[in-house]
């Protein structure tokens, strides 16, 4: 509903009501100018760009507070974002009115980030545009800056996956105490993540069908306490069990018996805990083993492994992924398409399998009266 009246003062006075039933008004010296306001108002509602004025002035700590505390994120996650949403979102532009920040706003607090990494960068920069993708949903802004064509995403990190040989596998193996040694022949064997390693029960585990059930991974939150959540996106999924892995996995029970279930366990029976792990067994054994102990060298590259000796078999980027956990097969390939044979050289293999049987007549000296 909108209306223009004329005030005792000679203003005039344009007002209507939003789809909460809150009134908006402003003031004009003439009735055309006041009847082209509410035009517009009316034009942004039908194309569903229509802002609430006062909305619009929230600021941007205000409603990403908001936006926190309304996600339905795992503990853990939860943690994460509001790191990244206090340590570099907030103090930069959270006193700025969500109207306030424009493209080139974005563009100036990303240039302000250039000191972290690439992928970390990327993951901020997603929040903040969540939030304000949240703030355009609730009529708050029109547009979201951070999509607008001058504002680029970091890109990420282009460096390629080098999967480490088998015989480096076997040394970090070898390196690691007796009580670790099966986690990483069950992540070169079977492409499990870290914290789904952690995770496997013994009641996940089917030695006479030789597969392994991957329902859930161990999480640690940011005080070093361990909880059980599903895999990354959710995504359950059943894997091969080679004999290489099933075989460490019955040494390690006869040796170190489950607790709880749970295979792998801290000498204090409790959930294994990933930053321990990483510091103080993962790391030595690398150094052990002659490999320098990058993070490029984490135990992930036991899963990059994995992948490697599947696709060098010829499986496709779909089984692939499906072993990986990963929710779309473009992702593997995105990932691992500098290890899958190139099409042009797949391609020649399939067309000279196919014809060379009946391919005689060009061994075969041509008549030199018919040439």
């Amino acid at each position: 509903m909108a209306s223009i009246q004329k005030r005792p003062d000679g203003q005039w006075r344009a007002r209507y009501r939003d789809g909460g039933n809150r009134e908006h008004a402003r003031h004009f010296a003439r009735k055309a100018d006041a009847q082209g306001w509410l035009d517009e108002v009316t034009t942004s509602v039908v194309s569903g760009r229509y802002v609430n004025p006062k909305a619009a002035r929230r600021t941007l700590r205000d409603f990403g507070e908001q936006w926190l505390a309304d996600q339905t994120f795992d503990p853990a996650t939860r943690q994460a974002v509001a790191l990244r949403w206090r340590l570099h979102i907030a103090p930069h532009l959270g006193d700025k009115a969500l109207v306030e920040i424009q493209p080139s706003t974005v563009r100036a607090w990303l240039s302000g980030l250039d000191s972290l990494a690439a992928s970390y960068r990327r993951v901020i920069f997603a929040n903040l545009s969540g939030i304000l993708s949240a703030a355009v949903d609730d009529g708050c802004i029109a547009h979201n800056p951070c999509a607008a064509r001058s504002v680029r995403s970091p890109k990420a990190d282009q460096r390629k996956v080098e999967p480490w040989p088998t015989e480096r596998v076997h040394a970090v193996i070898e390196a690691l105490p007796d009580r670790y040694k099966a986690t990483a022949a069950v992540a070169a064997a079977c492409g499990l993540r870290q914290g789904e390693v952690f995770g496997l029960r013994v009641c996940d585990v089917d030695f006479l069908k030789r597969v392994v059930r991957v329902d859930q991974q161990v999480k640690m939150l940011a005080n070093n306490r361990p909880y059980f959540d599903l895999p990354k996106l959710g995504k359950t999924r059943v894997v091969p069990l080679p004999d290489f892995a099933g075989l460490a996995l019955a040494e390690h029970l006869r040796h170190f018996p489950a607790v709880d279930g749970l295979i792998f366990t801290s000498r204090e029976r409790q959930p294994m805990n990933r930053n321990y792990i990483n510091a103080h067994v993962w790391k030595p054994a690398l150094r052990l083993a002659g490999v320098e102990p990058t993070r490029h060298n984490g135990m992930h590259a036991l899963r990059h492994y994995f992948a490697s000796v599947l696709i060098d078999a010829g499986e496709s980027a779909k089984v692939v992924a499906e072993y990986l956990g990963h929710a779309d097969p473009g992702f593997t390939l995105r990932v691992y398409a500098h290890l899958f044979p190139a099409s042009e050289d797949r391609a020649r293999r399939v067309v000279d399998a196919a014809l060379a049987a009946p391919a005689d007549w060009l061994r075969t000296k041509p008549d030199s009266a018919q040439v």
